[in-house]
């Protein structure tokens, strides 16, 4: 069996809110399963019998998808594992894939990347759940918001993505 790490991505503030608390669960599933790490951030409210590793970051102020994927990789590096889970929000998955898979490829390992499975679930399934109005983070708030702000994020050159999100 390979050594895998799960990455939790929160999708708003606080950790309080149902996507975060559902990214919480579906960590928690992939951990138990795969007896593996988790890698997350502080509003993403998990805890159980297995190890979590906190980004750094001060409360309120969560870092951009891309460094948490390298923190992730680096991690992942220093402790020989050969598979990363990652465990998002629906509308969030393509970017923290994206920037994963890059962040593997920019610190040159071979790495496996895939996303939970579990978020096919049909308790999962519907993207727009996942958008919540408690959110202070006005951009997960709304697939509207959501959409202005990730598209423009999904579009820019990486060269340039990096000096933003990096």
């Amino acid at each position: 069996m390979s050594k895998t790490l799960v990455v939790a991505f929160a999708f708003g503030v606080p950790r309080e809110i149902w996507s975060n608390r559902a990214i919480a669960t579906i960590a928690r599933s992939e951990a138990w399963k795969n007896d593996a790490t988790v890698y997350t951030q502080l509003d993403v409210p998990i805890h159980g019998d297995f190890y979590v590793v906190r980004t750094e970051e001060d409360p309120g102020d969560p870092p951009p998808t891309l460094r948490i994927a390298r923190g992730a990789v680096e991690w992942a590096k220093r402790h020989d594992v050969q598979k990363l889970v990652i465990v998002a929000a629906k509308p969030h998955i393509p970017r923290a894939k994206r920037d994963t898979e890059y962040a593997v490829r920019e610190a040159g390992v071979d790495i496996e990347v895939t996303v939970s499975a579990l978020l096919d679930d049909p308790e999962y399934s519907d993207e727009d759940q996942w958008y919540c109005s408690d959110s202070t983070q006005p951009r997960t708030q709304t697939r509207k918001n959501w959409q202005k702000r990730d598209k423009i994020l999904m579009l820019m050159p990486m060269f340039v993505y990096k000096r933003v999100a990096g």
